[in-house]
């Protein structure tokens, strides 16, 4: 449940860079969705294959934005979080780590779900957060609506999916490990070890445990992960692959600071915001995957996939709601002081997902097919209480260094949602390839979609939808093809009160552009122009006091650029820029017009890195980036809003044998700023963090 869904709650009860590649995996005889084989002289920030797509066809042939960030570039950058490493794709707004645990990543103006593997994880919130990159192999960003091939949670997919590809078992012995230093007192110590047990049996764990201050004062984290898993491949026909993964992430809960004190120079913005006593939010994760692939024959191929996945989530909340309590005189009180509300909110997602298809290649006369045809089944019980104290409020004085409270007693439960989702679904796609230079995307997805909750009142139904795709691909000349494509996409209106029952919002996506590989320069991207409209958005209905009305619509169009240069070996150059018009197309309360929170107009990153590859310096490597974003607005409807940015970052690293030593100084130059905080829909901001260096050491057997 997302902060906004939060609010609705207490309102309700109290009245995407170019693909990048990965290490090469062993052959196994077949192509297995989620396990690409990318070969080449080494590791690249360039690739021309992705799962996300799930066929054996190259990026440049499909019809779609799709960027992939890779194990090298990660590696390269020294990147630990998912919000991190997604700054260097255009049109995504990542979600910071302090409210990533309950708001998804902004992917062409919209949310976006976050997948592992290929399949989705509940979909309305980001508590299926990795926690830690150490167990991504890469990251796999498809831009508008993926319904065709994705679902399940809510629905599809409407805005973007983010697809995080895990470390498995490769059929190889090894053992990696790092230890992390710097500042915020950030300590961490990872391990990653293989052992290929039988010529046809292997195994891998992943773990890491992290322990980090904040830049807020009395913010302190602790996450861990633990990721064992098998691989057994009897035959060259056949592969099974088992993935167990859990974190824990535990922080004290940042509510952000209102933005009509972001500028005031008597408050400290580095300060936390509420009662320094109030327990951690603690979230745990723990997902059980198991993926069978059956060669059948030459040219078709079985896959199923199968997950359990099980949420566990309690957040302690203290935080101005001022949708009811305003800062300052409206509410009594001296200037630089805002009534504070203090809540719970447990939780818990239990989640089955099995997705089986089929994949056959074949020609008919001069036109080859890659055709695709699945099923698909999710459950996802989502159980849910809150508690919240909206009549002893406590004031608390933003510029007052001593000002505090006390949290407890720990506000008793009163709303309680036990929510039931479910889809069924049915997918078909054919890729075709007509003349050997025409490439053409054709699919369609049923979805039966069943609804039970309780907001309100009671939402029980059941919604047929059908999903389209359609795109063109022409390859212009070797290595640079044109594209255009269409897509539809729906999903659930869950936590909907309204006085009549909700209908699944819509989305369609139209992109076009061009793609180019040129493997002799050493030049890849994607250049792509966007609009993506949605429908069926809930927002506050003038008739009836505290219920919605699914009159909204909101389009968000624009252009990004996608590029890598990487002339030789030694040198690395990334750049990505992206703008985005998203605004409000229609709506009964909230100005058309309107921009949508988060967004800003222009967003870009520019990152290189240089090898030495010989000589004296052999194993030294140096890179630099910059990061820049315009103005955004908050919230809806649109109050404050937070100026542009530009950071800089430099990264360094030496490798002498299986030994190397890294070094991460963010926001070189000290820049001092702010950015959108999502808490409760409001006017509250978060400031950027200032300069910091991080040391990692790591060791390869």
């Amino acid at each position: 449940m997302n902060r906004i869904s939060i609010a609705a709650l207490l309102a309700a009860t109290s009245l995407a860079a170019p693909a990048v590649a990965q290490e090469a995996a062993p052959e196994t005889g077949g192509w297995t969705p989620g396990n690409i084989i990318v070969t080449g002289e080494r590791d690249s920030y360039a690739a021309d294959e992705a799962s996300v797509t799930r066929t054996p066809v190259p990026l440049i042939e499909v019809p779609q934005s799709i960027q992939v960030i890779t194990a090298e570039l990660i590696r390269d950058q020294e990147l630990v979080t998912l919000d991190e490493a997604l700054r260097n794709v255009s049109g995504v707004v990542p979600s910071l780590p302090s409210e990533i645990v309950l708001v998804n990543p902004i992917v062409r103006g919209f949310e976006a779900e976050i997948f592992t593997d290929g399949l989705i994880g509940y979909g309305d919130t980001a508590v299926i957060d990795p926690g830690s990159l150490w167990n991504v192999e890469r990251i796999e960003v498809a831009k508008g609506p993926t319904s065709t091939l994705f679902g399940g949670g809510i629905g599809s997919p409407v805005g973007g999916l983010i697809n995080l590809v895990s470390k498995t078992a490769n059929g190889q012995t090894f053992l990696d490990g790092r230890v992390r230093a710097g500042s915020f007192e950030t300590y961490s110590i990872a391990a990653d070890a293989g052992a290929a047990l039988t010529d046809s049996l292997s195994a891998r764990v992943v773990a890491e445990y992290q322990s980090s201050e904040d830049n807020i004062d009395v913010v302190e984290i602790e996450r861990l992960l633990i990721a064992p898993s098998v691989r057994f491949a009897p035959s060259e026909n056949t592969e099974i692959v088992g993935r167990l993964t859990y974190t824990r992430i535990a922080q004290l809960e940042y509510a952000g600071l209102p933005a009509i004190f972001m500028d005031d120079p008597r408050v400290d913005p580095e300060r936390f915001t509420g009662a320094t006593n109030a327990p951690e939010t603690e979230v745990e994760n723990l997902t059980a995957q198991i993926e069978w692939t059956q060669r059948l024959s030459d040219g078709l191929t079985f896959n199923l996939r199968g997950r359990r996945y099980e949420n566990d989530f309690r957040e302690f909340a203290t935080s101005p709601f001022l949708a009811f309590f305003p800062c300052g005189a409206a509410s009594g009180l001296n200037a630089t002081s805002c009534p504070q509300i203090r809540a719970q909110l447990p939780a818990s997602i239990d989640e089955w997902t099995v997705d089986g298809s089929l994949t056959a290649e074949f020609t008919t006369g001069a036109v080859s097919h890659v055709v695709l045809g699945g099923v698909q089944w999710d459950r996802a019980d989502y159980d849910a209480a809150i508690g919240f104290e909206l009549v002893n409020v406590v004031a608390f004085d933003y510029a007052n260094p001593a000002s505090d409270f006390d949290f407890f007693p720990i506000p008793a439960l009163s709303g309680f949602n036990t929510n039931r989702y479910e889809t069924l679904a049915a997918y078909v796609q054919d890729q075709l390839t007509i003349a050997g230079r025409v490439h053409v995307l054709a699919s369609l997805r049923y979805s039966r979609l069943g609804l039970t909750e309780f907001v309100g009142g009671t939402n029980n139904e059941v919604y047929h939808e059908w999903d389209p795709r359609l795109g063109v691909t022409f390859d212009v000349t070797e290595g640079v093809s044109l594209f255009a494509g269409y897509a539809t996409g729906s999903r659930l209106s869950i936590f909907f009160n309204g006085t009549t029952s909700p209908v699944p919002e819509r989305s369609e996506s139209w992109e076009g552009g061009v793609k180019f590989a040129l493997a002799g320069t050493g030049l890849s991207g994607t250049l792509a122009a966007f609009r993506l409209d949605r429908t069926n958005v809930p927002t506050p209905d003038p008739g009836t006091f505290f219920t919605s009305i699914q009159t909204g619509a909101q389009r968000s169009e624009g252009i990004e650029a996608d590029v890598i240069y990487e002339p030789s070996p030694a040198f690395s150059l990334l750049a990505s820029y992206g703008y985005s018009d998203a605004r409000v197309t229609a709506d009964t309360v909230i100005p058309v017009g309107s921009r949508l929170p988060r967004v800003p107009d222009h967003r870009g990153r520019i990152a290189a890195r240089y090898r030495f590859l010989d000589g004296d310096l052999k194993g030294l490597e140096v890179g630099a980036g910059v990061t820049a974003a315009s103005d955004s607005v908050i919230a809806l409807p649109n109050g404050a809003e937070v100026d542009g940015y530009v950071v800089a970052d430099a990264q360094a690293s030496y490798t002498l044998g299986g030994i190397r030593i890294g070094l991460r100084v963010d926001n070189l130059f000290g820049a001092d700023y702010f950015v959108p905080y999502q808490y409760f829909a409001q006017d509250v901001v978060r400031p950027g963090n200032p300069r910091s260096a991080f040391v990692t050491l790591g060791f390869e057997l």
